[in-house]
Formats: structure tokens, sequence, C-alpha cells
């Protein structure tokens, strides 16, 4: 038999030795790996019942108002212009919040030297009468009289035609009241035709305008709705609403139609006080109201695709409800069907 050599010895003895200590290690449990932890408990989970803010179904009455700022105008206002022709503006006789009688002046256009010549005209139908009489009691013969006569009816002609030229050229009020407007033409600017230059207010028939930012706000007003009225002195008057956008008159100005459509007329009911054009007053307009109806917090209700309902607590479980609404306003919903007085809702 062949016996190793030494180095053969040598070169298996390390793997032995390796192979050896792999094999006690097993045994032993030695490692050279870190120790495992050992496993945590599970957490405890604790139950906890959820909390909900209710409010109690209640019945009451309820309002629904809108709060708003309306202007004192006149019920009968008369606005003049020239109608039958233009020209070029010579002065006004008027300010804006004058107070004039039917008749006065207003404005005046310039017709250059036309009222030197009614002026010549007047003084040539004085001469005439004058001749006139004058043939009169002289005896002159019946041809003498009938010329004299002639001539006198022919000079005021002339100045009655005269005098209608420059009539025309000259705007009068058309009723005494309150200048609420004045055209801010100036002195030597075209004035058209039919161009509104003033605006005549009765100051004894006043009413109150209320102007929408949003028409459909007071969609639903009908004419006779309720409204308060306060005024500067902190007093509140009752008053109701006489004309909607509904009920108000065609007008053939588009201008008049645009602002009907958006605005409310307001009259004071009687006795009321004496209102100057232009006060301004704090008005509340009752849009509806309701009585004895069951009410919920605005918050309690609930809408999703069209869906309205809310949520009941019942048993301290919480239940979802579908509900019919009514009225609704910034804090309370009017319920017409499916809750009852008593039950409590859940408010988000």
């Amino acid at each position: 038999m062949v016996q190793p050599t030494q180095s053969v010895v040598r070169r298996f003895l390390p793997r032995r030795a390796a192979a050896l200590c792999l094999a006690l290690s097993v045994l032993t449990g030695c490692s050279v790996l870190p120790n495992e932890e050992e496993p945590l408990d599970p957490p405890k989970l604790t139950s906890k019942t959820e909390e909900h803010e209710t409010s109690p179904v209640t019945r009451g009455n309820m309002e629904l108002y809108l709060t708003s700022t309306a202007s004192a105008v006149s019920d009968v206002n008369n606005s003049v212009s020239f109608p039958e022709s233009g020209g070029i503006l010579k002065k006004f006789y008027v300010a804006e919040g004058d107070t004039i009688k039917a008749g006065a002046p207003i404005a005046e256009l310039e017709t250059g030297d036309l009222p030197i010549r009614v002026k010549l005209q007047k003084l040539t139908v004085e001469q005439s009468k004058l001749r006139y009489q004058d043939a009169i009691q002289q005896n002159a013969g019946e041809d003498g009289v009938r010329l004299a006569k002639i001539d006198l009816e022919a000079q005021q002609l002339q100045l009655d035609s005269l005098q209608e030229a420059y009539n025309k050229a000259l705007l009068f009020a058309p009723s005494s009241g309150l200048v609420t407007y004045l055209n801010d033409l100036k002195p030597g600017e075209p004035v058209e035709a039919n161009q509104a230059i003033a605006i005549v207010s009765d100051p004894s028939k006043v009413n109150f305008v209320y102007d929408a930012t949003d028409a459909t706000k007071i969609k639903t007003v009908k004419d006779g709705t309720e409204v308060a009225i306060t005024l500067d002195d902190d007093k509140s008057y009752e008053g109701s609403v006489i004309q909607t956008p509904s009920t108000a008159p065609k007008s053939d100005k588009d201008e008049v139609n645009r602002r009907n459509a958006k605005a409310l007329i307001i009259a004071l009911n009687p006795p009321s006080p004496a209102v100057p054009i232009g006060t301004y007053a704090d008005i509340k307009l009752f849009i509806d109201k309701r009585d004895n109806v069951i009410l919920i917090p605005r918050g309690a209700l609930k809408t999703m695709f069209g869906r309205n309902y809310v949520e009941v607590m019942e048993n301290d479980r919480v239940k979802e409800v579908d509900v019919v609404t009514g009225l609704k306003t910034s804090d309370k919903v009017e319920i017409v069907k499916g809750l009852e007085e008593g039950q409590k809702v859940v408010i988000d």
C-alpha cells in the first residue's frame, strides 16, 4: 500500500479542521450570526364608540326674506325734450334739485336774432293797433278802417309766427315739481330732437325702488308681498310690493324694460311719512313665510346625486333617511316629508 506523503497530509488537514468546526457548531448551537430577538406581542385593539353631534327635529315658524337698500323715487316723472327739432343749447334756466312751477322755462336753444325780431314785431303790432284805433276815432271811412284792420291782422300773424318759432327753442316745465334730472350738456353743444333734457318729478307721490343685482333672487316675489322699511329715523314702516318684473308694463324703450326686469317698486302703507325723493331706506322683503312646520338645522341636510337625506340616531345607531325639503334659509330647512318632531339628526 502506498502511504500518503507528508505534504499531502498537510494539504488536507485544514479542510478537515473546518469541517469538524462546522459540525461542532451545528451540534452546540454556536454561530457567527447574531441571536434572533424574541417575537413581540401583537398590539391591543381597543373599541371606541363613535360620537356624533346631534340636534332635535323641531316644529316652528320659518321666514325667508331678503335684506337690502332701496331708494325713494317719484311715481310721477315727466321727461321733457325738444320734440320737433334739435339745435344748439344756449342756456339752462334751472339746476338739478330745483323746485319749479308748471310753465317755467327749463332750457333754451340758440335762435340768432329771433328774440330781437320778436320784440320789434311786437312794437309793430302795437303801432298797427294805434292806427286802427285812430282810424275808427277819426271816421276814416269804411275803407280806411278796413285797411287799418287788415294791417293789424297781418302784423299779428307775423308776430305769432315769430313767437311760435321762438317758443320751439324754449323748453317749459309740463308740471310743478322737483327737477330730479338735468342733462349735462354745455352751452354751445348740439341738442338732438327728443333727447331728454330734464325730468320733473312730483315729490308728493313717492315710492321705493329696489334694483336687484341678480334678477333670479326676486323671481318668486309677487305684488302685495310684505316689506319692512326702515328710514333714517330708525323707525320701521310697513310697505308692500306694487310692481314686479312680471307685472311691469312693457315700454317702447329697451332701457326701461331692462331696468324693470330686475326691479321692484315698493309703496309705503298709509299712513306714511313724507319721504324726500332720493332718500335711501333699509328694506326687509318677506319672500316666503311658513307656520308650524318641521325644521332641522341646515348642516343636517345631505345631498348626493339629487338625493336629499339626513342621518338619524336610533338606538345608538346612525340611519340614513330620505327627506322631502321645502323652504330653505341660511340656517334652517323645512322638512315636508320624512321626519317627525323629536327625532335626532346628525350634524356635520
